[in-house]
Formats: structure tokens, C-alpha cells, sequence
């Protein structure tokens, strides 16, 4: 299947769930795209209907690491310097 085929197949897809959208036969979790971009850009052909249960952990992992890492340092930086000075004056 070349690109056009490919998009022109996605957006058949997605017209009919939105034309059915009131139907009573959808399903909550149907995969629409079947692409996935990597973080190097790589494209991949997604061939199940669902994702691996270890890439979604790895996803998450990823995710809450990067928001953690953010979030902590920038807490460290505001409120460790008050707290250390606090415990030096109580002392």
C-alpha cells in the first residue's frame, strides 16, 4: 500500500466514525492510525490493534521521568536554599 492509499484508507476511517459516531456497535479503543512516529523520526507501521503492554510502560516511564526531573530541579532551586537556611537558623 503506497502513502496516497494509506491516507486516503485513514481518512475513509475517520469519516465513517464520525458519520456512525451515534452508532451502537463503536468501540472505545479502535486504532484509527496505524503510524507511529519515533523520537528520531523514524515512522513505523503499527501491525496490532493494540500496543505492547512493556511500550506503553516505557512510555510512561519516559514521560514521568522528564516531568519529575523538570519539576524537581526547578523545586530544589526555589525552596531548598529557604529550607537550608531555615534549618541553619533554628539551629
Amino acid at each position: 500500500m503506497n502513502n496516497e492509499e494509506s491516507i486516503k484508507e485513514t481518512l475513509d476511517v475517520i469519516r465513517r466514525a464520525l458519520e456512525d459516531e451515534t452508532s451502537s456497535d463503536s468501540k472505545p479503543d479502535v486504532l484509527i492510525l496505524n503510524r507511529k512516529v519515533n523520537d528520531d523520526g523514524t515512522v513505523d507501521i503499527i501491525k496490532d490493534i493494540s500496543a505492547k503492554k512493556e511500550d506503553i510502560n516505557n512510555i510512561l516511564d519516559d514521560k514521568i521521568n522528564k516531568i519529575f526531573e523538570k519539576h524537581l530541579d526547578l523545586w530544589l532551586e526555589e525552596k531548598l536554599p529557604l529550607y537550608i537556611k531555615k534549618y541553619f537558623e533554628d539551629k
